[in-house]
């Protein structure tokens, strides 16, 4: 598995970033823009949210919701975003004061040796993309 680590500051509290991250049925609505479907199988950790963006389909299982701590983790499901076949990440929120930190932790497997970098520098694009959709979501 390929490791993708990104620490990202936010002008926001760690509260507030936490109280929309840790709504994983809500995904859509702060980082889709409103764009896209999103129908939730379960509640609580193992639930599924199960995404179509873009033409693309996929899942995801929450597999950790620590509000203590502001950790989030899920699971891919099915599905292959930017070609990974195998994905799991942990977001943190962590309080520096007037601002927070978001840090994203992801693991993938493309199944191709050759694809992993391409797969790395697009997954932390992503995170630096769901970041900037976060914080604009926020400043509404």
């Amino acid at each position: 598995m390929t490791e993708v680590n990104l620490t990202v500051s936010v002008d926001a509290p760690a509260e507030k970033v936490w109280d929309v991250l840790a709504d994983f049925s809500g995904f859509l609505n702060w980082a889709g823009g409103g764009a896209g479907e999103i129908n939730i199988e379960g509640e609580g950790i193992g639930m599924v949210r199960h995404l179509k963006m873009s033409g693309d389909e996929l899942a995801e299982r929450l597999t950790l919701l620590d509000p203590v701590n502001r950790r989030l983790g899920y699971d891919l499901v099915y599905g292959e975003p930017l070609g990974m076949k195998q994905y799991k990440a942990i977001i943190q929120v962590v309080d520096v004061g007037s601002v927070c930190e978001i840090v994203w932790k992801g693991e993938f497997d493309t199944g191709d040796p050759g694809s992993e970098d391409q797969a790395g520098v697009a997954l932390s694009a992503a995170y630096e993309g769901m970041t900037a959709a976060l914080v604009s979501y926020l400043d509404r």
